[in-house]
């Protein structure tokens, strides 16, 4: 069945009327859809998917009549945020939070670091990355919605709990099968997690001291020093694959 999040879905009425022309669109001219097929809704509001069946069709709309609920429990128990330094391509973007969604990261922040190379981000380019994110969200039948946020710099003030920065060299760093997280802090019954990852040309010595000044832990992924969209991707699977 085809997936989509509608934000103001109401799952208290058994039928209701589409009238969203960018899905209306998509079912009718994209999909072809007919009379009694089916359609997943959800609306971010609970761990939920709606079941519906064209009931009606129209020209600009579609009348559905709901025949079941799904219970989802797909979602990590804890928050995981990737801090992504800046890459050099937009493209590298789309990608991290393409796939970054479909493997439960919570929210992703962009922030340009001493050595990112200059890339603006508009809000027209901001629209197109959170259509990216919501449709890996349907896509993946994830429920929850990650948010996407871009800095000027890190903001070391507004951070808490555990914090580990990616590192190329092996002095005074662990390695990432070494983190003991079950001894690490939770806010209130909720771990949280923010992985540091750097740009193109790696973090600077300035950027390096304030994360430790800070407490971050410092983790060195082995010899082989890998691009900054691969070294993200390898080490949050990892962080998921020891917290669920």
């Amino acid at each position: 069945m085809n997936r989509f999040y509608l934000e103001d879905l109401e799952t208290s009425n058994y039928n209701f009327t589409l009238k969203n022309k960018e899905i209306v669109d998509q079912l009718l001219k994209v999909l072809r859809s007919k009379l009694w097929d089916k359609v997943i809704f959800f609306d971010w509001e609970d761990l939920y998917d709606y079941v519906f069946e064209i009931k009606e069709i129209w020209k600009k709309e579609i009348i559905f009549e709901q025949v079941d609920r799904i219970k989802k429990d797909s979602e990590i128990n804890f928050e995981l945020n990737l801090f992504q330094a800046l890459p050099n391509k937009l493209d590298k973007i789309e990608s991290i939070i393409k796939n970054g969604t479909q493997i439960w990261i919570t929210n992703f922040l962009f922030f340009k670091s001493e050595r990112s190379q200059k890339l603006n981000i508009t809000n027209k380019k901001t629209e197109r990355l959170n259509k990216i994110i919501l449709e890996s969200v349907e896509q993946s039948e994830r429920n929850i919605i990650p948010t996407l946020v871009v800095w000027d710099k890190i903001k070391f003030d507004n951070l808490e709990w555990i914090n580990i920065f990616l590192h190329t060299k092996w002095e005074n760093s662990i390695f990432l099968k070494d983190l003991d997280f079950k001894s690490m802090e939770c806010k209130g019954n909720k771990k949280i997690i923010n992985l540091f990852v750097w740009p193109e040309w790696w973090f600077s010595d300035t950027e390096i001291d304030g994360f430790e000044k800070n407490q971050f832990k410092r983790v060195h992924l082995g010899d082989r020093i890998l691009r900054t969209e691969l070294a993200w991707i390898s080490s949050c699977f990892f962080i998921i694959q020891n917290n669920i």
